[in-house]
């Protein structure tokens, strides 16, 4: 791991509507690490994920990917900058195939970071291979989302934000997905994902913070918060 910083977050500060929604949210990723928000739902995971892509636009503090300020700027310049986004909801093109969804997604390679065309995609996600000409709509709920991070990847990102990849998904296509995310650290990609279930984290990232009403409560190593018992009371069980 080189060390540098890809995503860096200082005191954000985001609302919907007069609804504050984060309270000072700081967060650093650094190149190559896989790194989980974690908390309950409405933790304000999703929202931090939506304002580093400034899709929930901060009103304070600042925003950084890879070391360049982008506070302020629309999403898809943001995504120009490096950072790829896979929303819970999926957003496939139900009417266009497997194919047509990933050329939709496709942006020049960067230096640094893998290259990715539909074949290597279809490697990583062999069952997307096998279905190339299926319209979007017709996939199941984790084929679309397999599909989803497949067409983000063809963006060529410098990092991806997950935002809950494990959400209302069968515990086979749960561990399929692990699978991936462990490949793409592989590959030497970077990994921001909000998640609520603490076991499909726990095999996959390196850090975590822990949210709650908006704010960080709690950052470390993910093996010494797996043994914090008196935090998984507080801040995760349901």
């Amino acid at each position: 791991m080189s060390g540098e910083t890809l995503i860096q977050a200082r005191g954000l500060n985001a609302f919907y509507g007069r609804a504050q929604a984060l309270f000072g949210v700081s967060l650093e990723v650094r190149r190559g690490e896989v790194v989980a928000l974690l908390g309950r739902n409405g933790a304000g995971k999703s929202t931090t994920l939506k304002a580093l892509m400034g899709l929930v636009p901060p009103r304070a503090g600042e925003v950084r990917i890879a070391g360049t300020a982008v506070r302020g700027w629309a999403p898809y310049r943001i995504c120009r900058q490096g950072l790829g986004y896979v929303p819970e909801e999926r957003r496939i093109f139900a009417g266009l195939t497997v194919l047509e969804n990933l050329e939709v997604g496709r942006r020049p390679p960067r230096e640094a970071v893998p290259a990715w065309t539909p074949q290597r995609l279809f490697e990583l996600f062999p069952n997307l291979g096998r279905m190339r000409e299926r319209p979007g709509g017709a996939m199941s709920g984790g084929e679309q989302q397999m599909l989803t991070i497949a067409r983000t990847l063809m963006g060529n990102p410098l990092a991806v934000l997950l935002d809950e990849p494990s959400e209302g998904l069968a515990p086979v296509i749960v561990a399929e997905m692990a699978r991936v995310v462990r490949e793409l650290k592989a590959e030497g990609l970077t990994v921001l994902l909000s998640e609520q279930n603490l076991r499909f984290a726990a095999g996959i990232t390196d850090r975590a913070y822990v949210m709650e009403q908006g704010a960080i409560r709690h950052e470390g190593q993910m093996a010494q918060l797996l043994q914090d018992e008196a935090l998984h009371a507080r801040y995760l069980a349901v």
